[in-house]
């Protein structure tokens, strides 16, 4: 019996194709143990067929690209959703300042009226008679509603 038989050499491009893919649902079980580096603390595991088979289809390039899809979306979603009370709060301000704006655009037709009126009455205006400007004499327009669908109305 000749003592130096050594095995054919295995020729593979790398550890996949030595030795299978750990994976593989169709081996059978997989058994899982583990320890600890410094103790006595350890744990057995195993993981039946079907099992692995969801582990790989899971775990596997395809669905780890749609994993990144999804998140992606969701994380451009939650963004908008994250920006709706701040542009709430924007409206509200706008809103705010329009409501300031009218009344003091109110307030500077009337000084204007009676500018006008005390010009005409002290005669300084000169021998030609200015009619009122017309944007003094009517209603400014009301700013404060905000169009429909903005707000919440």
């Amino acid at each position: 019996m000749n003592r130096n038989v050594t095995p054919k050499p295995i020729k593979a491009s790398g550890a996949r194709d030595a030795h299978g893919r750990i994976l593989e649902p169709d081996v059978g079980a997989l058994y899982v143990h583990m320890h600890r580096e410094n103790g006595l603390a350890h744990r057995h595991y195993v993981v039946k067929p079907w099992q692995v088979r969801v582990l790989s289809v899971a775990l596997s390039r395809p669905m780890l690209v749609l994993y990144a899809i999804g998140v992606v979306t969701f994380g451009w979603a939650w963004s908008q959703a994250a920006r709706v009370p701040l542009l709430k709060q924007e409206i509200t301000r706008l809103t705010r300042d329009a409501q300031r704006l009218d009344t003091l655009t109110a307030a500077l037709a009337e000084v204007q009226a009676r500018y006008e009126q005390v010009q005409r009455m002290l005669g300084a205006a000169g021998t030609e008679k200015k009619p009122a400007s017309p944007d003094t004499t009517r209603r400014p327009r009301d700013t404060t509603r905000a169009p429909a669908g903005i707000g919440g109305r």
